[in-house]
């Protein structure tokens, strides 16, 4: 159901990535099936070219193709299945073809100038791939830390959309990804970037307004790839934000 019947490849990895994180699998769980049938749609919608495998499609574009990328290679990652080889590397082939030549980041189209928000889904892609021992072209990392130097602010503690700046969304976004990167912890702009996020906290039940949950979803990871107390102190707030916010009925 929905109305946005173009984006149907990425609601479907969105929705294939909950079951995996919590280990349930097209070969373990209690919803195996579910998650066979999800896959199995994806392989299927993959447009195959000589640059890869796409999901771009018109309402997600490459939203959609970074989304579906992570889902296969966090389910290759964790089953070794070879039916999942072959399209996941051809989804991580795709982003390194449609990553900006000239600027190292990606945005709706392919080989367009990137922003933060289009990159961040892609070099999460990148990371489970990494994690499930596919093969990454060099280059293509290299370019995206350059991509991420060219919106930093701050040294690199704060993050831009296109151009340097320091959006609570764009900086949770930028962070993340030089995490993924290899940025170590001692890193300083790491340090003063992740007590910035901390100090302000997640976005929760603001007045008269919607919580900034683009913010919430990467802030949040970067706070539990950082761990002790401030990752303590920012889940008690999201976990019970987020069970006292959950809709009880209907779908």
């Amino acid at each position: 159901p929905g109305t946005l019947d173009q984006a149907w490849n990425a609601a479907t990895g969105l929705a294939l990535l909950p079951f995996l994180g919590a280990g349930q699998t097209h070969k373990e769980g209690k919803y195996q099936q579910t998650v066979a049938r999800g896959l199995q749609f994806l392989v299927s919608r993959m447009q195959r070219s000589p640059q890869g495998g796409s999901f771009h499609e018109s309402g997600g574009n490459m939203y959609s193709h970074g989304i579906c990328a992570i889902a296969l290679c966090e389910a290759y990652a964790m089953t070794k299945d070879r039916y999942l080889l072959e399209p996941a590397q051809a989804a991580i082939n795709f982003i390194a073809y449609a990553q900006d030549p000239v600027g190292g980041g990606w945005r709706y189209q392919p080989r367009q100038k990137g922003d933060t928000s289009v990159v961040g889904w892609q070099i999460m892609a990148l990371k489970s791939a990494h994690m499930a021992y596919l093969q990454l072209p060099l280059p293509t990392i290299k370019n995206a830390s350059k991509f991420l130097d060219s919106v930093q602010s701050e040294s690199g503690a704060k993050y831009g959309y296109t151009e340097p700046g320091a959006g609570p969304a764009t900086t949770a976004i930028g962070l993340l990804c030089r995490m993924m990167l290899g940025w170590k912890k001692d890193t300083p702009a790491l340090e003063r970037g992740v007590q910035w996020l901390s100090n302000r906290g997640p976005n929760i039940n603001p007045a008269g307004g919607t919580a900034n949950m683009y913010y919430n979803y990467y802030a949040t990871q970067v706070l539990r790839h950082w761990e002790g107390d401030l990752w303590n102190q920012w889940n008690v707030k999201m976990r019970d934000s987020l069970i006292q916010t959950q809709a009880k009925q209907g779908h």
